[in-house]
């Protein structure tokens, strides 16, 4: 199924005469034999044939482009070079030291790259120091997400109701807006959620060595393997959940259901807090050390 999605995609794009080219992102740069990730404070050593590559990662160089600049600069068969070079670049992307994005039309690469490219490929985005512009950076990947499902979901229900007059237009207008208003809580809860874990961090001078990655239908943040304190780790999921369980108490007293759907989707966070997952797994491992650092003062 994946090699036919690939298959249509590629069809898709020499039909629209677009073309996928390789970059360096932000904050990544080559040192003489190393490619040094700032964000992480890391570097990754590379032989020369890996460094004349990354070199020819500028934006506008496709792998086909590279493949013809280095034939002429080694002795080496198409088909060797071709390979070596995937391999070279397809690691580095795992390591997301490499992105890519579709160029062509400017309008239709944009929406390609808005409808499909942002699902299939990954983007690094470096932390802010303000607190604030970080929460606006996190709102703003999530929104740029979820913004085509909303098309798609959306436009035939305001088709359908535009084409009929139905008694149950105000209906299914109300239900459209719970619809808004819950995807907008699971949202914000979620943007909330991450946002606090970095401010936190700050509040309580902690350098941060990271970025905000978004891959395919997810938004995370990456880091190098520094300690998180339990605050933290808590508060993340923690507050989400309380402003949901305050929504969720205001909708009884009122009986609105938008109200609900938007305690709903921030009290979803609670779920963090359960020891299966990444927080609850944080929050244990922390408790349960304090308890042992505990018992062996005594």
């Amino acid at each position: 199924m994946k090699l036919f999605i690939i298959f249509i995609i590629e069809k898709l794009k020499s039909l629209l005469k677009l073309k996928t080219v390789f970059f360096i992102p932000d904050n990544v740069c080559i040192s003489e034999n190393f490619v040094i990730d700032t964000d992480l404070d890391k570097s990754v050593k590379l032989n020369d044939i890996a460094c004349n590559i990354l070199s020819l990662l500028d934006g506008k160089n496709t792998i086909e482009d590279i493949v013809s600049i280095l034939l002429k600069k080694y002795n080496v068969s198409k088909e060797i070079l071709e390979r070596d070079i995937n391999i070279i670049v397809s690691n580095l992307q795992n390591k997301n030291l490499v992105e890519c994005k579709i160029v062509g039309n400017k309008i239709l690469a944009f929406f390609f790259n808005l409808a499909i490219g942002q699902y299939l490929q990954k983007k690094r985005y470096s932390i802010p120091k303000s607190k604030i512009a970080t929460f606006l950076l996190l709102f703003y990947i999530l929104v740029e997400k979820l913004f085509i499902m909303w098309l798609i979901t959306i436009m035939p229900v305001y088709f359908f109701i535009n084409s009929f007059t139905l008694d149950s237009n105000y209906r299914i207008n109300y239900a459209i807006g719970c619809y808004f208003v819950f995807i907008f809580s699971m949202i914000f809860g979620f943007v909330l959620h991450e946002w606090i874990h970095i401010a936190v961090s700050k509040i309580q001078n902690q350098e941060i060595h990271g970025y905000i990655l978004a891959k395919r239908f997810t938004v995370s943040i990456v880091k190098v393997n520094t300690e998180s304190s339990l605050l933290s780790i808590l508060l993340g999921p923690l507050i989400p959940s309380i402003l949901g369980i305050i929504f969720i108490f205001i909708s009884l007293k009122t009986q609105s259901m938008m109200t609900f759907l938007l305690g709903i989707g921030f009290v979803i966070n609670i779920i963090n807090l359960l020891p299966f997952t990444k927080d609850g797994k944080g929050i244990l491992e922390k408790i349960l050390m304090k308890k042992l650092m505990k018992g062996a003062t005594k």
